[in-house]
């Protein structure tokens, strides 16, 4: 599926080299969804969410013919949002505030708190969410992801720039920091099971 997906993507991006500028809206509406994500988990402000994804699709469409054809083209876009938004942290400087937004549809891991009451279900959501918005803005990025996107650690290595081995240690000390932070706000751990076995 990823293949197929990549080499439709890579037809599109002839496509467009070759004249037709209104693929790139097929490759827009692809992605659009996982670049706002992506924008959203780094920035927290829905806005500035929605200028950066903008920005990012602007300049891959500009950068078109520099992508090596080799290449993921999904990952590719994923990294210009990603150098967008670092961009617009660096100049913010500011603590960025918790956000709204980590609810139920995005814990699509089966774990234990399926089988609870929903009261008590929602309020292990509510911690996690609170959990999560204490993060900072690159371990929420992981988080997303990592655990949401469900993408491979190589990837998440390809769209940060960060190598394989340290993105496996900040996966490792982020998971640390949600089950600390899970156990002060709770008083104990939920079942969290976001291991991706890949």
């Amino acid at each position: 599926m990823g293949k197929e997906r990549n080499r439709e993507d890579l037809q599109w991006v002839q496509a467009v080299l070759q004249g037709d500028t209104r693929a790139f809206g097929y490759l827009a509406d692809r992605y659009k969804d996982f670049v706002y994500t992506l924008s959203f988990s780094l920035l927290k402000q829905r806005e500035e969410a929605e200028d950066a994804a903008q920005d990012a699709f602007v300049k891959a469409f500009r950068n078109l013919s520099g992508f090596r054809q080799d290449a993921k083209f999904s990952t590719w876009l994923y990294r210009i949002a990603y150098n967008e938004c670092i961009t617009r942290l660096r100049k913010r400087k500011t603590t960025l505030p918790v956000a709204d937004g980590w609810d139920e549809q995005h814990l699509t891991e089966k774990t234990e708190a399926d089988e609870m009451p929903w009261h008590e279900r929602e309020e292990q959501y509510r911690r996690l969410h609170g959990a999560i918005g204490e993060l900072s803005e690159t371990d929420r990025l992981l988080v997303v992801l990592y655990y949401f996107e469900r993408l491979p650690v190589e990837e998440i290595s390809a769209i940060t720039g960060w190598g394989i081995s340290n993105v496996k240690t900040k996966l490792f000390r982020v998971r640390k920091k949600l089950y600390d932070k899970l156990l002060r706000l709770s008083g104990e751990m939920p079942s969290l099971k976001g291991e991706n076995k890949r």
